[in-house]
């Protein structure tokens, strides 16, 4: 299991360099796509906030981190060190972050990188509220690195989420009231779009994602009329192709590496959260669903392999499962995981205790794991 190791120079110098080039390349590849789901449209069972990263790199894995008087976290990452594309700590706190409008203000080239500040914020902050502040703060340290590209984040607990834009001089934040809320690569504030450098046809290239999961979604993209889901998200998630103009980079493309849904339960965040992960492109793995509260996780989610012969069928071309299928697969996971969350609650409400959930919800992890792995044998 990798825990919290140190941060190398090395490690940091790639990192300033991959940020340089996202800028540059950032109509070929930075295509992130984030959005959250506010408990109104759950049925008020949880808070869900979902992440497509987009990059070059093909080594994904899973980080879980337990430092001396810091939060436990768990993310999933790149494996360069410890670091957070998407992460869930031990309070409920979600984060999330995609590259944002390049402007003006050139970041520091030795300050965090973003997976560094998202694995901060979920080390030292209980509430989304908090962890607004600390990015800030890191921010107004000038200790942000990402080239001349921007930053959106998003930050939810069981209660409360925010959409947070920036570059290295500005920094603005907005509550999610209820609802639902999607950002591609682009700024929506109007505090940040003044200083954007986007092209007209790149604002659309990135709208034009943001109106495809909203569409996906909820019926017109407008009306919410069933209660979203995780795997409704996931359906979202592998969209693949737009036929209709403007031409543009779809949900899961070319260099889509990995993506999570984080669901952070309304009635017991510490105790029933969970993160769906994808280890590699949704349409060519399954999500996993990960309780938070269950230690004794596989070795081979700490490393590379399994996220390699994901993509290994990726540039092969070689489906795991015919989509109808592995959505069918998904389906019975995630139905086990739920009726696990839904035994765990229960016992929580008759006084249980930690240890009886982590038993419940270990079970049916394992099960899970276990499906996963003869899935893929031969695949």
């Amino acid at each position: 299991m990798k825990k919290a190791f140190a941060l190398f120079l090395s490690f940091a110098a790639a990192a300033a360099l991959a940020a340089s080039e996202s800028v540059k390349n950032s109509e070929d590849w930075h295509e992130c796509t984030s959005w959250v789901v506010m408990p109104d449209l759950t049925a008020g069972k949880r808070m869900l906030l979902h992440k497509n990263r987009d990059s070059t790199t093909k080594s994904i894995c899973l980080y879980q981190v337990a430092e001396p008087g810091k939060f436990p976290w768990i993310a999933v990452s790149n494996n360069w060190r410890p670091s957070a594309n998407m992460g869930l700590n031990s309070k409920g706190l979600a984060v999330v972050m995609n590259s944002g409008d390049p402007s003006d203000a050139i970041s520091n080239p030795k300050g965090l990188d973003t997976t560094e500040m998202a694995a901060s914020a979920l080390a030292n902050c209980a509430t989304a509220e908090a962890a607004v502040k600390h990015l800030h703060e890191l921010v107004k340290a000038r200790n942000y690195s990402h080239g001349a590209s921007g930053s959106i984040w998003y930050v939810a607990d069981s209660r409360r989420a925010f959409v947070i834009e920036h570059d290295a001089l500005r920094f603005a934040f907005h509550e999610v009231p209820s609802g639902f809320s999607i950002r591609a690569n682009s700024w929506h504030f109007p505090e940040m779009v003044i200083y954007s450098k986007r092209t007209p046809t790149q604002q659309v290239k990135h709208n034009r994602r943001e109106s495809a999961v909203r569409k996906y979604l909820f019926e017109d993209g407008t009306k919410y009329k069933e209660v979203i889901t995780p795997r409704k998200i996931h359906g979202a998630s592998r969209i693949d192709v737009f036929p209709e103009d403007p031409k543009c980079y779809p949900l899961c493309g070319n260099s889509t590496n990995s993506a999570a849904t984080i669901s952070v339960d309304c009635e017991y965040p510490e105790m029933l959260s969970s993160i769906y992960a994808a280890f590699g492109p949704p349409r060519y793995t399954v999500y996993l669903p990960i309780p938070f509260v269950v230690d004794k996780l596989p070795e081979e989610l700490f490393k590379t392999e399994f996220s390699d012969a994901i993509f290994a069928r990726r540039d092969a071309r070689r489906d795991l499962l015919p989509m109808e299928k592995l959505v069918e697969f998904e389906r019975r996971m995630i139905q086990r995981h739920e009726e696990a969350v839904e035994k765990a609650r229960a016992a929580l409400k008759k006084g249980g205790s930690r240890e009886d959930v982590q038993k419940i919800l270990s079970e049916a992890f394992h099960l899970n794991w276990d499906a996963v792995k003869t899935l893929c044998k031969g695949k």
